[in-house]
Parts: C-alpha cells; sequence; structure tokens
C-alpha cells in the first residue's frame, strides 16, 4: 500500500507543476472576488448577456449567496472564454 500513497504524492505533485499560481476554489467571498476579477479582465468584450450573468453574480455574493454567485460568474466565465 505504501506505493498507492507514492503514486498520489507524484501525480499532485504533477497537477501542481502545470499550474504555476495556487487558485482558491470554494464558496468563499474571496474565490468571488477571484472570479469577478477574471471575467472584469476579459468582460468588456463579452457579449452583453454574460456581463448581466456576471453582474448578477457579483449581487449575490455581495448579499452573501456565494454558492449562487460563484455558479453564475463561473458560468459567465466559461461561455466569455469559450467566445474568444
Amino acid at each position: 500500500m505504501p506505493w498507492v500513497c507514492a503514486l498520489l504524492l507524484l501525480i499532485s505533485s504533477a497537477a501542481g507543476a502545470q499550474q504555476a499560481t495556487p487558485r482558491l476554489i470554494s464558496d468563499s467571498p474571496e474565490y468571488c472576488a477571484e472570479l469577478a476579477g477574471r471575467f472584469a479582465a476579459i468582460g468588456a468584450e463579452a457579449p452583453s448577456h454574460l456581463r448581466a450573468l456576471a453582474d448578477e453574480g457579483q449581487r449575490l455574493c455581495a448579499e452573501g449567496q456565494t454558492r449562487g454567485g460563484i455558479a453564475k460568474l463561473r458560468r459567465a466565465l466559461k461561455e466569455a472564454q469559450r467566445g474568444e
């Protein structure tokens, strides 16, 4: 069984090497802010319905409904990136 732990550690290390900076992935207000910032970087070029979706996500986050806000922000970000 020790080889299983070593394998998991190796896989974890390889996955970490692909991503230079760690990302916060949770249902926290900080993650809301990170997603909002990432969308803002590309949002000016996004269609209006995606900007509205991101705005709704930010509003939900501000009201303390972080899970719903994150879901909307992630969806808006994903769709905006897909359109690039």
